[in-house]
């Protein structure tokens, strides 16, 4: 399995996106948003014009933050791939009852289940493993060998207690 760059860029904007920092900014960016379109609505209907152009000046500033941040954060996860060779590279992994083994160009590296802090479904596709809290495995779940689910995935992560989150 090769994890693309879109494939990269989209799995990492799903995890900033549910962030709750995330969440928040952007609904307070709304809500500043929201009251700035009341605030020219009300000048407009009041006054039959804009006292301030001040006001429209701020929500442009606004809609441009917030449609050049969401750019900006895609920008930055597709250089991130660009920068890590090691996820550029076909990885095949192996979950056994004990342990997770991936293989690749650069080596192969085993690792026990309990080194797994937590794990993290990203969609129906993906399934992101933390040995540590910076680093993660990026398993595809369509690659999965029959008879193999996802919810077999799920019972392995529950039997070794890795907590599991769904995003």
């Amino acid at each position: 399995m090769r994890l693309s760059a879109d494939e990269f860029v989209a799995v990492n904007f799903r995890l900033w996106r549910a962030r709750p920092a995330t969440r928040r900014l952007y609904w307070l960016l709304g809500a500043a948003l929201l009251l700035l379109n009341l605030s020219v609505g009300l000048d407009l209907w009041q006054n039959g014009r804009l006292g301030s152009p001040f006001t429209l000046v701020f929500l442009g500033v606004g809609v441009a933050y917030g449609l050049l941040r969401l750019a900006l954060v895609r920008w930055q996860l597709r250089r991130g791939y660009q920068r890590q060779q090691a996820l550029q590279q076909p990885v095949d992994f192996t979950l056994t009852a004990t342990e997770i083994i991936g293989r690749s160009a650069l080596g192969k590296f085993p690792g026990q289940w309990k080194l797994i802090r937590r794990a993290v479904w990203v969609g129906p596709d993906w399934l992101l493993l933390y040995p540590t809290a910076a680093a993660c495995y990026y398993l595809d779940m369509r690659c999965l060998q029959a008879p193999a689910t996802a919810a077999d995935v799920a019972r392995l992560l529950e039997r070794h207690q890795i907590r599991q989150q769904r995003i």
